[in-house]
């Protein structure tokens, strides 16, 4: 077999070196993640030291900044502070700038932030951030800087840091903070505990133009409790304050208001002493009130407590008094309940209990001071109370009712169980007042009055109304012969009632069933007298001091009517036009027929006269008075008429041997004893004429005139008629 030749051994090609072209990229970025760990791992150190150093730098060396631990976290873009503590350094006082800071401290437990928008950040853009919380902020400022920093005047968008155009914060969540406010050894102004949450906020432009926005947040909701101040002297004291935007509602618990001084070293400044369960406010235009404009739909005040003292000086009006804040106040609803108000260091001294008030769209600003159509800034008042009471000619006299209604579109004002009477007895009273005095007591189931104008009370100070009614009165009047009489000229006149320095306008006065007592202690005998006048009615229309309204022609006229003792009819008609200059008024009347016997139960213990018989057929009286005197004619028809004169020094008859010879002569031969007599068919007219005494009052007048042309008409002289009339 040939031999085949060998054929060459294939060749094995190099091997190729393998590729390392990651190696770099890989080093690199692992380099970068070495030197960002570190990074990362001073961040949070460096961070903490910057933000205390920036402190210390802008605030010129006055304030400390401790950061206790500082934490961040790029992958949950949060960040997280715990510990921190601002407080003034030693030089704070000493340092002068006029960018005056605070004088403050406070300590924070935590603050965290979460979800910062650092892509935002890099691009200046408006930078969201998802939550912000800070806890446990004890916040304490003593002094607030008079003159404000030059930044102020800037938005406080325009502010932020790191040229960002703004800031949209998703949520704000401060929980248990405590503040206090004022001089260190005794803060004005301080709360115990306080939490809030404020959602989207947005600090930008655009934030500050949204007119729905409260200070560029879209909702807020605070609670403090334990809150406290000092205003005035006073300290105010509330348990709890809750505000929430979205319900656009604000409730307070528990106001209290303390005095600080005692009453009688308030030298002549407001004084008040306040309790107030619950105060809430509902439709509240949270949104309006960065335009100063405050507008509500109903405030609500339940159960005050209220005592006070009244400044000397009044105070400026409500509407001057939040003009600096609010340019426009509009509250559609008022509503007081369960009140109660006491004031003190006047004479009056008025209480009211149980007191509701409502009122209606109120604005309370220039405007509706102005508004004539308004009164005390609403369209509308209605108030109703309990019991209340007030001193009046004080300390005399107090006026007491169980019940007041009032509503001031119909104009209404209405009176349940009213009483007035004196605080003393009647000697006590006239010992006081070192002279006689009237001790009146009055006493009316109802006082009722309708068309009255309360817009020209709260304005003008007038007293106008179409209609004054009042029921079933029971008055009883007395008085002690044996002080002095009043030396001063007496008021009660009708030319006082045209000098009252307010407008009066009383269409209709209406007394229906009125009894009336009158006694005096006569100092001739030292007993009593009584006289009464039941089943009173009466009208007096056109009570007025306005010369529109009143004149000559069209006076105001009393009509009224009663019977005497219970047993005389007693009619009058008085013509008084309020604004004449010398009190001239003019009355007619008439009463009987009666037995004058009636008489006695005064006659006797003041006058010392007694008429043992005689019997009244008719009365009739014309008489003119004025200022000086009372005149005119008395027609009485009378017969059986005969009288004796008393003595005290007598026995159980109050008769001695002088009175009784008195009464026989003045029986035989001056007194008349019927009128017409049986053989003179022709009436005898009595002439009336008294003077007048300016120290007693018209009614007294009214007496003197009756009485002058009663003894006149039953045979005694004229000028002695007109003597025993106007004897005291």
């Amino acid at each position: 077999m040939p031999h085949s030749p060998a054929l060459p051994e294939p060749l094995t090609p190099p091997a190729k070196t393998r590729s390392r072209w990651w190696f770099w990229p890989l080093m690199g970025v692992g380099l970068l993640a070495l030197l960002l760990g570190v990074a990362l791992l001073f961040l949070d150190s460096w961070l903490r030291q910057k933000l205390e150093k920036q402190v210390a730098t802008r605030s010129a060396g006055r304030y400390e900044l401790r950061i206790a631990s500082l934490q961040t976290s790029l992958w949950q873009r949060s960040i997280r502070l715990n510990g921190v503590r601002l407080k003034p350094t030693a030089s704070f006082g000493k340092i002068k700038n006029i960018n005056a800071l605070p004088h403050l401290q406070f300590t924070l437990q935590e603050l965290r932030i979460a979800g910062i928008g650092l892509s935002d950040l890099l691009r200046h853009d408006v930078v969201a951030v998802d939550k912000v919380q800070l806890d446990s902020l004890h916040l304490r400022v003593y002094e607030w800087p008079k003159t404000s920093r030059k930044a102020s005047s800037k938005p406080l968008y325009q502010q932020l840091p790191f040229d960002v155009k703004g800031l949209r914060l998703g949520e704000i969540a401060l929980t248990r903070i405590q503040a206090a406010y004022g001089p260190n050894e005794q803060p004005v102004l301080q709360f115990r505990q306080g939490d809030a949450l404020v959602r989207d906020l947005l600090l930008s432009a655009t934030g500050a133009a949204d007119t729905q926005r409260i200070g560029y947040a879209a909702t807020v909701a605070v609670r403090v409790r334990g809150w406290q101040a000092t205003v005035q002297r006073h300290e105010v004291n509330l348990a709890a304050v809750q505000f929430i935007s979205a319900r656009h509602r604000l409730e307070a618990d528990s106001l209290r208001v303390t005095p600080l001084f005692a009453n009688a070293k308030r030298q002549g400044n407001l004084r008040i002493a306040l309790w107030l369960p619950r105060i809430l406010l509902t439709g509240l235009q949270t949104a309006q009130l960065a335009r100063r404009q405050f507008r509500a739909a109903s405030l609500l005040l339940q159960g005050p407590n209220a005592s006070f003292s009244p400044p000397d000086q009044p105070p400026p009006a409500l509407s001057k008094l939040l003009a600096p804040y609010f340019d426009r106040v509009q509250l559609h609803h008022l509503r007081l309940t369960h009140g109660y108000i006491k004031v003190e260091s006047i004479e009056r001294k008025p209480v009211i209990e149980n007191i509701a008030i409502d009122g209606s769209d109120l604005r309370v600003d220039g405007v509706g001071a102005q508004d004539p159509k308004r009164i005390l800034y609403a369209t509308a008042w209605q108030a109703q109370t309990g019991r209340g009471t007030l001193l009046l000619d004080a300390p005399y006299y107090r006026l007491a009712y169980k019940q007041l209604r009032l509503s001031t579109k119909p104009g209404l004002f209405h009176m349940l169980d009213v009483r007035l009477a004196p605080t003393m007895s009647v000697a006590e009273l006239s010992r006081r007042k070192h002279h006689q005095a009237p001790h009146v007591t009055l006493q009316t189931p109802q006082v009722r009055v309708t068309g009255f104008d309360f817009a020209a009370l709260e304005r003008h100070g007038a007293v106008i109304a179409r209609e004054v009614l009042i029921r079933q009165a029971r008055v009883a009047v007395a008085g002690d012969g044996r002080f002095p009489v009043n030396p001063n000229p007496s008021v009660v006149t009708p030319e006082s009632l045209g000098k009252l320095p307010f407008r009066l306008d009383v269409r209709a006065l209406r007394l229906s069933d009125w009894n009336m007592k009158f006694s005096y202690l006569a100092p001739v005998s030292g007993k009593t007298g009584t006289m009464t006048l039941t089943r009173l009615n009466g009208t007096l229309t056109n009570i007025s001091n306005d010369p529109v309204h009143m004149t000559a022609a069209h006076p105001a006229i009393a009509r009224a009517s009663g019977l005497l003792q219970n047993a005389c009819l007693v009619q009058a008609t008085f013509w008084l036009p309020l604004l004449d200059p010398n009190g001239a008024h003019r009355a007619e009347g008439t009463f009987g027929p009666a037995s004058i016997t009636l008489l006695n139960s005064m006659t006797e213990p003041t006058r010392l006269v007694r008429f043992e018989r005689g019997q009244i057929q008719h009365v009739a009286v014309q008489i003119q008075l004025d200022k000086q005197q009372a005149r005119g004619t008395m027609w009485a028809s009378y017969y059986d008429l005969k009288m004796s004169f008393l003595s005290k020094k007598g026995g159980a008859d109050q008769k001695t041997l002088l009175s009784k010879v008195t009464s026989k002569l003045v029986n035989g031969i001056v007194i008349r004893d019927e009128n017409p007599r049986r053989d003179d068919k022709a009436l005898k007219t009595g002439k009336i004429q008294s003077a007048r005494d300016p120290r007693f009052s018209v009614f007294s007048l009214w007496r003197q005139g009756v009485v002058s042309g009663l003894l006149n008409s039953i045979g005694v002289p004229g000028k002695l008629a007109k003597s025993l009339s106007e004897s005291e």
